[in-house]
């Protein structure tokens, strides 16, 4: 579910003036969303990542999950899909197949498999792999219920990419993906990253003050509605030492972090001047801005080592 698509740029485009905005703030423990998890079953059987295109061949297909990884610097570096050979593997939120794909064709997993809340989705990913030839177990997960259908120390590597900032309740999801993986095994995470050009830039200046969008909302409201459609039932974001700090209370031991900024940050990187000028811009965000350096290869930073984009990519061992 990690933003993208080819509908993207048209959704961002149709998307606190001077008054002080409270800060981003992360989801509470245990948070349970407002909204049941029938709507976010709902939201993504109607809404994918491929805005459910259909590919005809294993070549457009392949060339469709490059495009896409493309968009996110340094990402396949970061959430690898090669040297899983004679693994186990669990992609956790797969939707319609883009890292099975990945998985599939850059390495020889001993058991693959995908889970998501979308019956179409599974469908498609379901097509997409067999355009690769590829022998792939994909499983419902009913949200409601939370349970995962695999045994207990089942997986060597769980992948997931931009899902866990969706589910209801992450505590039981990260719980849930604990029991499966094996310990010393691997989890790989994507979730949003707080710290990025896409809250301070483009969700507080270019939306909340350049195009008015979301003006009464709170950041934390106003970024939920930025990323996956306005209608996503959940969107959260957060600082690295906060999902450290939640992975760690269900066995999760941190072995590396990064970063990986999007093309769509990068695009909006000419207007940072002009949002640090702006007195309407909260405070938090100006600092932010004014506060970046950057790298070799002209990558926002904002510490040294860590990116400002959107992709916080997190490598964990089971303990």
């Amino acid at each position: 579910m990690r933003i993208c698509g080819t509908g993207l740029i048209a959704r961002l485009r149709s998307i606190l003036k001077s008054i002080a905005r409270p800060l981003l703030k992360p989801a509470p423990d245990g948070e349970k969303a407002e909204t049941g998890a029938r709507a976010v079953e709902d939201y993504w059987t109607e809404h994918n990542v491929t805005l459910h295109r259909k590919f005809n061949s294993a070549k457009e297909s392949l060339e469709d999950f490059h495009w896409r990884n493309d968009q996110y610097f340094g990402y396949l570096d970061l959430m690898p899909v090669s040297g899983v050979d004679g693994l186990a593997v669990l992609d956790f939120g797969c939707g319609p197949g883009y890292d099975l794909v990945g998985f599939a064709t850059h390495s020889k997993p001993s058991r693959l498999v995908g889970i998501d809340v979308s019956e179409s989705s599974l469908a498609e990913a379901s097509d997409r792999l067999a355009l690769h030839s590829s022998d792939v177990e994909l499983l419902r997960h009913d949200v409601s219920d939370g349970s995962l259908p695999l045994d207990d120390a089942s997986m060597d590597l769980v992948h997931s990419s931009g899902v866990l900032h969706h589910v209801p309740d992450i505590d039981r999801a990260l719980a849930e993906l604990r029991r499966v993986l094996k310990h010393g095994g691997t989890a790989q995470f994507m979730v949003y990253h707080a710290d990025s050009l896409w809250v301070h830039l483009y969700v507080a200046y270019e939306r909340q003050i350049v195009q008015g969008i979301d003006t009464t909302l709170t950041l934390a409201e106003a970024f939920q509605r930025s990323t996956d459609g306005p209608g996503c039932p959940i969107s959260r974001c957060y600082t690295h030492a906060q999902f450290v700090e939640l992975a760690a209370r269900h066995g999760f031991a941190l072995e590396t972090f990064g970063v990986a900024v999007s093309a769509w940050e990068m695009s909006l990187l000419h207007k940072r001047f002009a949002a640090i000028m702006d007195q309407r811009l909260f405070p938090e965000s100006r600092s932010f801005l004014a506060a970046l350096t950057f790298d070799d290869k002209q990558l926002p930073l904002v510490r040294p080592g860590v990116h400002a984009g959107i992709d916080g990519c997190y490598r964990f061992r089971a303990v």
